[in-house]
């Protein structure tokens, strides 16, 4: 036996999938150009994979942020449109149409918030927004 034998690895046959026999060195690396291209696809498929998961990822907590803001936005609990007529003011017509049970105050307010009103002045023919009062 030389020195350089006595220091190599030896090899080991185990059985793949097939049932063939193959050198564990040889399921490492492998030498012929149709091995190493099979290899090339195998990883650029899981590099392939990892990105499609990172995509679903991001899009869920995207999604997950919007519905998650959506309860800020004053448009999502648009009630109905108004048009305002002659004599109105916005004290009537929350009175009108969210009833004495409700703090008139906080319906003037919202009634101004989603409009994008300044004053509390509203002229006839004009459109409000009114938004949903939940308690």
């Amino acid at each position: 036996m030389s020195a350089a034998s006595a220091y190599r690895r030896p090899t080991t046959v185990r059985q793949n999938a097939y049932g063939t026999g193959e050198s564990r060195d040889a399921s490492r690396r492998p030498s012929s150009r149709a091995g190493r291209r099979g290899l090339r696809r195998r990883r650029l498929a899981g590099l392939l994979r990892f990105c499609v998961f990172l995509l679903f990822i991001f899009i869920a907590v995207w999604a997950g942020v919007r519905v998650a803001h959506a309860g800020t936005d004053a448009s999502v609990y648009t009630g109905h449109q108004y048009v305002v007529s002659g004599g109105d003011t916005l004290w009537s017509i929350a009175a009108r149409e969210y009833g004495s049970g409700s703090d008139l105050r906080r319906a003037v307010y919202e009634i101004r918030d989603a409009n994008g009103l300044t004053t509390s002045a509203v002229r006839p023919g004009e459109h409000l927004t009114l938004p949903y009062q939940g308690d």
